[in-house]
């Protein structure tokens, strides 16, 4: 397993230096400039041209792609990805300071949609034609086909704007101490949108998982020894049926940024992808690459942990 990591680790350098080519020339050839901006206001025309300079935007092309390649896997350096053009400090700083509140929006929705989904689409295979089924159904089709950015919208403007149950923005209550209590009450609208896409697709996964596996063999010798339903389901059949979500699971980690860029966004979460819708607006050009690239890497790692946990739930898969 140990090879296989490592090779896997190996195969995965040259992609992520492809993603990294693509990244900067599709963002550095959009017109226009990030000093734009800066035209026409109060900044002088010098100061403008001493901001290009200190930037190296006046640097080939290449020259900034080779300078920024040489330097970004050096994330020992407070500097190493760049400063931003939006406050000048560090993007990598920033990064770091961001990345803990979206790793806890993201974790805690992933918790969620397992804990929720997976039951779900069990009971759906199991009432198969069922009213359970059917409403299990008709709620997963609805959360699947509704967008995240309609979904937050719809219910930010129920609970937080017209009922004021939850808060309008942000992670913490302005001028109060910050307290786990109130990070929590301000994550349970970021978090309820993203679980209830979440759960709509792992549903309906794990039903057609959960169905395949009750058709085989070995589940007709089982409860043809009379052994009780909930043995068979839970002992013989869920173990074999969650094999494909344990591949989702792994998959569903780099899905879960994008979404969490736009659920982010809505509720003004001040997470990784509050930051990159932000960046892109401003045109924040190291902000947005040090995003895309943290995308593309846990892209690779999404793919690696699938095929760990599929090979460590399957005794039949070896490396």
């Amino acid at each position: 397993m140990a090879t296989y990591i490592l090779r896997r680790v190996i195969q995965a350098i040259p992609i992520l230096i492809g993603v990294a080519v693509i990244s900067f020339f599709i963002v550095h050839l959009a017109p226009g400039s990030p000093v734009d901006k800066f035209r026409g206001g109060r900044v002088s025309p010098a100061a403008i041209q001493l901001m290009i300079k200190l930037y190296q935007l006046d640097q080939p092309l290449l020259n900034q792609l080779w300078a920024w390649l040489t330097t970004f896997p050096q994330v020992w350096r407070p500097d190493a990805w760049g400063y931003s053009f939006t406050d000048g400090k560090p993007v990598l700083t920033t990064i770091l300071s961001r990345a803990p509140l979206t790793m806890l929006l993201m974790g805690s929705s992933l918790l969620l949609t397992a804990l929720i989904g997976i039951p779900i689409g069990i009971l759906g295979a199991v009432r198969q034609y069922g009213l359970a089924d059917k409403v299990i159904t008709l709620l997963a089709t609805m959360g699947y086909a509704l967008p995240t950015f309609v979904l937050g919208v719809f219910l930010r403007t129920v609970l937080a704007t017209q009922l004021k149950l939850f808060p309008l923005f942000g992670a913490h209550t302005l001028g109060r101490p910050e307290t786990l209590p109130d990070l929590f009450w301000h994550m349970v609208l970021p978090v309820t949108t993203l679980t209830i896409v979440g759960v709509a697709g792992w549903s309906r996964y794990m039903r057609a998982s959960m169905l395949e596996v009750l058709r085989q063999d070995y589940i007709r010798t089982a409860r043809a020894k009379g052994l009780a339903s909930s043995v068979v389901i839970f002992k013989h059949a869920m173990r074999n049926a969650l094999i494909p979500i344990v591949t989702l699971f792994g998959l569903s980690i780099p899905i879960l940024l994008g979404g969490a860029a736009v659920t982010e966004t809505i509720f003004s979460w001040p997470g990784l992808g509050f930051l990159g819708v932000q960046a892109v607006i401003t045109r924040d050009y190291p902000t947005v690459l040090a995003f895309v690239m943290i995308g593309g890497i846990l892209v690779v790692l999404g793919n690696l942990l699938a095929d760990v946990l599929y090979a460590t739930v399957d005794p039949r898969i070896r490396y």
